[in-house]
């Protein structure tokens, strides 16, 4: 076959991946060794070739794993079959490199960073100056990547930022040969993964000014939307951080691969910047309420954080853990209005949300292939379903027994006209949460409970019955 004439250099990280390997390896090293930060630090200062040298050997890189981008890949490939030589020429170590091309098999060699010299900026354009001279076509994604395209022959130019690079390169008289765009990045993008519809568990901080029915007092309830927005803002932040350190679960999941940083729209980069911004904000906002909910919002970060580390992949202890975030949203909510809180309504929210927890567990238990035994990034399997269903039921049962036990209560006889009416409000909710077990049951659970209950009309219907028969009982006098 009769070979091009240009040989093709492409650059990996941010071209021919949607994502960054060194940031990957450092995930995984802190995930995996955290106290090596320490000596990250360290070795940070004798090179940056020693220093990506370093991660490399102590994480075992997947090049399967990572997000490519698969119009360039089936370019190469094509001009490869066609005779082309292709070429990965990268700043990424060497051994990642070599990773790379073995499993795409598309590469006549390989041009990265040794122990020695950082192959990126002026020392690329050397190397590549050295094995091709003039006669080749670069692509890139960056604007570091001008000085190199300055002595190429052609430019394949990809990324978020392909119009602007395009006219630059142009500028200096070098065609254009090929323009690969990004998926835009966009509000919905940002929204996905801030998880804006989990916002919805916030809620919760608002349930004891509605059940003391103080709501009129508006300085309460300005605080209580002060740190409704401090929760959000907080909880966006771990998301952010679980979807980091979630990346090669994630990735293996049907679903959540397509999650922003899995699919690799948003880089690491942009998450912890992101994740950074967003607690801060919280925190002040959370100062801003008072000094007390501040140390409640405090325990909620280090609890979640605690959970998305390590306490999710231990059975049991991880559906317990997320009914009690549940409930400190409720003690929350309590510190922030100075409202006592009943030990029944404590004892309902437990065991209503440990229920519900164990819907999301059997929901991901139901829909795993029967070939497939192990929930990924999960310590469960198949078979415990056998266990989980009587978790599940029996909490939501016993949750339906102590809000019965409520509605006798002394303090529910003070604050509602016709308490008898609650007895209503405990036949929707045996209905509310029996309806989603059923649909577990049945596999037509979506993954997270909350989408469901959103998307689900009778649900959203009977929770708008509850509030109405419960501001009945409160107001009725006939």
């Amino acid at each position: 076959m009769k070979e091009s004439c240009d040989p093709i250099l492409v650059d990996l990280d941010g071209t021919l991946i949607l994502t960054d390997s060194l940031h990957e390896m450092l995930t995984i090293l802190i995930k995996t060794q955290p106290y090596a930060i320490f000596k990250l630090i360290k070795i940070y200062f004798s090179g940056k070739a020693k220093f990506k040298q370093y991660v490399f050997e102590q994480v075992d890189y997947d090049a399967e794993r990572v997000p490519y981008r698969d119009e360039l890949v089936e370019y190469i490939k094509h001009e490869k079959q066609n005779g082309r030589k292709i070429y990965l020429a990268t700043a990424a170590y060497h051994g990642i490199a070599e990773k790379t091309a073995d499993f795409l098999q598309c590469f006549d060699g390989v041009l990265a960073t040794d122990s020695d010299i950082n192959l990126k900026g002026i020392n690329k354009l050397k190397a590549i100056q050295k094995n091709f001279g003039r006669e080749f076509i670069y692509a890139g994604d960056n604007k570091a990547d001008i000085h190199i395209w300055r002595d190429a022959k052609g430019a394949i130019v990809v990324g978020n930022h392909v119009k602007k690079l395009s006219k630059e390169v142009e500028k200096l008289h070098i065609p254009v040969i090929k323009q690969m765009h990004n998926t835009a990045v966009n509000l919905s993008t940002w929204m996905k993964a801030l998880r804006i519809h989990q916002w919805l568990k916030n809620v919760l901080l608002f349930i004891p000014i509605l059940l003391a029915f103080q709501f009129e007092d508006l300085h309460k309830l300005w605080l209580t939307m002060v740190a409704f927005i401090s929760f959000s803002l907080g909880a966006s932040a771990t998301y952010i951080l679980n979807d980091l350190w979630d990346l090669e679960n994630d990735r293996s999941h049907p679903n959540k691969k397509f999650r922003p940083f899995a699919s690799g729209a948003l880089s690491i980069a942009q998450g912890v910047k992101a994740s950074a911004i967003l607690l801060f904000c919280a925190c002040l906002s959370a100062i801003y309420v008072s000094w007390s909910y501040f140390g409640a919002f405090l325990l909620y970060l280090v609890i979640t954080t605690l959970y998305s580390f390590r306490i999710k992949k231990i059975i049991l202890l991880d559906i317990i853990v997320l009914s009690v975030l549940y409930t400190l949203r409720i003690i929350a909510g309590g510190i922030v209005t100075n409202i006592n809180l009943s030990y029944s309504l404590l004892a309902f929210s437990i065991l209503i949300f440990l229920s519900l927890a164990t819907v999301k567990r059997c929901a991901e238990l139901v829909a795993m292939p029967d070939v497939q035994e192990n929930a990924v990034g999960r310590g469960y399997i198949k078979t415990d379903l056998d266990i989980l269903w009587p978790i599940g039921i029996s909490t939501y049962i016993g949750a339906i027994i102590v809000f019965g036990l409520y509605i006798n209560a002394p303090e529910t006889i003070i604050h509602y006209q016709k308490p008898v009416f609650l007895w209503g409000v405990q036949l929707f909710l045996i209905y509310l949460i029996g309806n989603l077990w059923m649909v577990t049951r049945r596999g037509q659970m979506h993954d997270d409970p909350i989408v469901y209950f959103i998307e689900d009309k009778k649900s959203l219907i009977v929770l708008a019955l509850i509030v109405f028969i419960t501001i009945l009982a409160r107001f009725f006098y006939f």
